[in-house]
């Protein structure tokens, strides 16, 4: 994902700037003499800071047309553009540019030695330690200020902006919540709020909310959002806040050639997403206006859920259908620090009814990248399976460590759970390469009654040819598969579990199963030229795979059911796989099915 925004007319004018007086004192004599030389440091970093400004955008490349074309939302005075396909790579900095920050961040250094708490001043040296890629010296920094200001809000968001900035989410949050609790109301409040993250629709059901009712689903949100349970911290939260001081320190900012001062809609694009990786300078006006085009991080996900009341967070989708947290149109994205890559983790979900619970089963399976198989086989990951109830309150978790097989991590959990809807959160992070996995999704688990037929989901396996069959779900000859995307040729196990039988007497119960499969995806057109064609002698009747038998097994128990089921003339699309079992005793019918996508190997 990558955005860009422009100025529609750049303005030139002068920053209106609040200087607090550091916290400190000195004899008179020696007090002129300071604050004179305090005075010439703070000009002397003043000019430095603009001369980087003025710089990073008088050097950023030339692009002639690039910020050209219709507008995909406009957000106060810009025009944000979402690039569609691979995005552009974001140009680098020129040597001549770095090198100016960090002649910046040594004279504020200067400066920041004669007043240690002075807010503009540490500040802008934080956020450019922060921009250099050098964390540590900014919480470094951000930790004397505390040391030296009266200003208990300020000295705990600045050392949380800096801990964040190196990773440390965990320690940021509390540092965040400490700095916002000592703000006025109204204040704390503008800060927690989440209105510009959510869609219309939602946003106005937010609003309509009390407060009360706004903190609980603000802490649903922020649960919902957080990019990976398995890490300390929640990212996601900790961006926002982290996102709050980096407009007040871009606020602060000296106003140069290229850039509009500070407003709203700035405020608006750096809670949404964060702060430009790159500019461009867009030549193909006639005008004398300069257009500069800034890039985000194309890296970012949309981790935040845009109608967490009005959507949920969805079921899993069907097979080969794109992953929701790859939004082309985010409202918001991250990409976080605590992890190099997020990657869906292909998955299968079966639910098996057992008495007035449900068990719910989680295969899993994340191909390693080309970094994180550099290793070879046997790379050893974290694993786990996080399941929440429908208040975004945890239930149960499970963790593990795995080892890869040919490159691919394979896990498989399961979960007794009453009925309900619940969230479930698969997710595995390989520590040294840093590479990660997930799949969050809504899932329905309804028991049955006492005394009612019950019909677990279908499980896809590999298929079991010559092999015994399964006779109950830990056999070692069922082995789920995970990608539920297959080739024409391929042949499939199913396996399924029905209990719940009436007995008629004898004790042995009696059944019939049918298994079929159907195309969901074909447009009605599409069927139209294919019957056509049928009728034409052009075609052939493409008659879709069915098995049917009949079973006995012995009453009150639960019966297994496994059967490999061969795709071989099926065509590319999405398919449904369909279970029916009827109980011959009471004529009762149950139906289960499962989606698949035939594709081929190149598609």
């Amino acid at each position: 994902m990558q955005e860009r925004f422009q100025a529609a007319r750049p303005a030139r004018c002068l920053a209106v700037l609040v200087t607090l007086l550091a916290g400190v004192t000195s004899p008179l004599g020696a007090q002129d003499s300071t604050s004179a030389e305090a005075e010439r440091q703070k000009r002397a970093a003043r000019r430095a800071e603009a001369e980087y400004e003025s710089l990073a955008r008088r050097l950023a490349p030339a692009t002639f047309g690039s910020g050209g074309g219709e507008c995909d939302e406009i957000v106060g005075r810009f025009c944000l553009r979402f690039d569609a396909g691979e995005p552009r790579p974001i140009p680098p900095e020129l040597p001549r540019v770095v090198q100016a920050r960090r002649d910046a961040v040594e004279t504020l250094r200067r400066a920041f030695a004669l007043m240690p708490g002075d807010l503009r001043i540490a500040g802008s040296l934080v956020r450019y330690l922060v921009e250099d890629g050098r964390a540590d010296e900014a919480v470094s920094a951000a930790e004397a200020f505390a040391w030296a200001t009266p200003d208990s809000t300020w000295k705990e968001l600045l050392v949380a902006f800096g801990m964040h900035a190196r990773g440390d989410d965990s320690a940021a949050e509390l540092r965040f919540a400490e700095g916002i609790a000592r703000l006025p109301a109204e204040e704390a409040r503008r800060l927690e709020r989440v209105d510009v993250l959510l869609a219309g629709d939602e946003r106005r059901l937010y609003r309509e909310m009390d407060e009360a009712e706004q903190r609980r689903y603000e802490r649903e949100l922020w649960t919902a959002a957080d990019p990976l349970y398995l890490t300390p911290g929640n990212e996601a939260r900790a961006e926002h806040f982290a996102r709050h001081v980096w407009a007040r320190l871009l606020s602060q900012a000296p106003v140069v050639f290229g850039m509009v001062p500070w407003g709203k809609d700035l405020d608006e694009l750096t809670l949404r997403y964060g702060v430009p990786k790159g500019r461009e300078r867009d030549v193909s006006s006639w005008t004398t206006d300069v257009r500069m085009i800034e890039h985000f991080d194309p890296n970012q996900l949309a981790y935040v859920p845009e109608r967490l009341r009005t959507a949920g967070l969805g079921e899993a989708p069907p097979p080969g259908e794109p992953w929701p947290l790859d939004n082309p149109r985010p409202r918001s994205g991250h990409a976080p620090l605590t992890f190099r890559r997020l990657l869906p983790f292909a998955h299968q979900v079966t639910r098996f009814p057992v008495g007035d619970s449900v068990v719910l089963r989680v295969d899993g399976a994340l191909a390693l990248d080309s970094v994180a198989a550099e290793g070879g086989n046997g790379r050893t990951a974290t694993a786990a399976l996080f399941v929440l109830d429908s208040a975004y309150s945890h239930v149960t978790e499970q963790r593990r460590r795995v080892a890869s097989e040919r490159d691919t991590l394979f896990v498989s959990f399961e979960a007794m759970l009453p009925a309900g809807r619940f969230v479930y959160s698969l997710e595995a992070i390989e520590e040294e390469s840093r590479l990660a996995g997930r799949a969050r999704y809504e899932v329905l688990l309804n028991a049955p009654a006492p005394g009612e037929l019950a019909l677990s989901d279908l499980l896809i396996a590999r298929p079991y040819r010559d092999a015994d069959l399964p006779r109950d779900r830990n056999s070692p000859e069922l082995k789920p598969r995970a990608v539920l995307i297959v080739q024409p040729a391929d042949t499939l196990g199913l396996y399924a579990e029905v209990s719940g039988l009436a007995d008629p007497g004898d004790g042995a119960t009696r059944y019939r199963v049918e298994v079929s499969i159907r195309r969901t995806d074909e447009s009605g057109i599409r069927r139209a030229v294919r019957w056509v064609g049928r009728v034409l002698g052009v075609s052939g009747r493409d008659t879709p795979p069915r098995v049917s038998w009949t079973g006995a097994g012995a009453a009150g128990g639960i019966e297994p059911l496994a059967v490999d089921l061969d795709l071989a003339g099926l065509g590319s699309g999405l398919y449904l796989i369909e279970l029916a079992v009827q109980d011959l005793t009471t004529g009762l019918r149950r139906e289960s099915h499962k989606a698949i996508r035939v594709a081929k190997p190149d598609a």
